[in-house]
């Protein structure tokens, strides 16, 4: 999901021209129905302000100096990441914690992030989101850097891309340092990057290993016996399979059950041809992905990676027709 929490958001002017700024202030008032908190943080955790916030009471906070960059702006039980420069901001407006969807605020001194903003992919879906390349030498410092932590893309291109967009001067800022690291994470499983040498129990109890394929090509399916678009997935490969099947093409599937009796219940209704293997470790959703979901880069399921015969990523994310498309580009057919 996208780090935009504040869709109800209503921007306008930004800070006064001329006017020194030695820090970032924060003032404003607010409607409320219970008193509640305002904070600023860095993305790591650091607390920049906190204010205790009383119904229509105007309060105010700061100069404190900053380094302009991405921050985490919490009004009550509600987080936004938001771009920050040493300036005035003011936040009025009525707020809502139990509904914050029908809340209605009013920024002044952001204007860096409206910025920034027009750059925002808008893709539900992370592996789908980039960022235009057309942003080059529109934005400036590590307001590229804030932006891939703002679009929480999970494609390595667009992470290198913005991330070389960052001067060396701002490489050393937080998001800057952030973004490096996201790169480099990612960069383990981009497409080219050597495969992660799985090894998983087969229906025998013999370990398998992805090494144990080298010199083929080998499509890797994970899923989960409870996972309905899995199941479906599973019987569009079967055709799949049946047309392209050679001594140098290798289906494995891997099952993400936490129970290994749902697994093999699987195995029996399905009946499928080829390879199948089990991860006890199970699949885990949200914030906390298991061992093989990190090495593979992938947070949902169902997930179909394509490896060559080096052991090499030769495409992911694929899905229906994508993986005959994938195969056959492969064998350069």
């Amino acid at each position: 999901m996208l780090k935009i929490l504040f869709i109800f958001l209503v921007f306008l002017g930004g800070i006064i021209p001329g006017k020194a700024q030695k820090g970032l202030t924060l003032s404003g008032k607010l409607r409320l129905l219970s008193p509640t908190e305002v904070k600023v943080t860095s993305i790591d955790g650091n607390e920049i302000f906190s204010i205790s916030v009383e119904n229509g009471k105007e309060f105010r906070k700061g100069p404190e100096k900053i380094v302009p960059d991405v921050y985490i702006l919490t009004i009550g039980s509600t987080k936004q990441p938001i771009y920050l420069t040493n300036g005035d901001v003011t936040v009025k407006g009525f707020y809502n914690e139990k509904a914050p969807e029908s809340s209605s605020l009013a920024f002044t001194g952001i204007d860096d992030f409206l910025e920034l903003s027009r750059w925002i992919p808008t893709e539900l879906s992370a592996k789908k989101r980039v960022v235009n390349a057309e942003v080059k030498g529109k934005l400036r410092g590590n307001m590229y850097s804030a932006l891939a932590y703002i679009a929480d893309m999970t494609q390595w291109e667009s992470n290198k891309m913005l991330l070389e967009l960052v001067p060396e001067a701002d490489r050393n800022t937080t998001s800057a340092r952030w973004l490096a690291h996201r790169v480099d994470s990612l960069s383990h499983f981009a497409v080219g990057a050597q495969a992660y040498n799985f090894e998983f129990v087969d229906p025998e109890g013999k370990m398998v290993k992805l090494s144990d394929f080298r010199g083929k090509f080998v499509l890797v399916d994970f899923w989960a016996s409870w996972c309905g678009s899995c199941r479906y997935e599973m019987k569009y490969l079967r055709p799949i399979y049946d047309e392209l099947k050679g001594d140098d093409l290798v289906f494995i599937s891997i099952s993400l059950d936490r129970r290994e009796k749902d697994w093999k219940k699987m195995l029996e209704e399905e009946k499928l041809p080829w390879i199948m293997l089990w991860d006890k470790e199970g699949f885990t959703s949200g914030n906390e992905p298991n061992m093989i979901q990190k090495a593979y880069g992938f947070y949902t399921i169902p997930f179909i990676v394509l490896i060559d015969k080096e052991g090499r990523i030769v495409d992911r994310d694929l899905r229906g027709e994508k993986v005959r498309e994938a195969i056959e580009r492969a064998r350069g057919n």
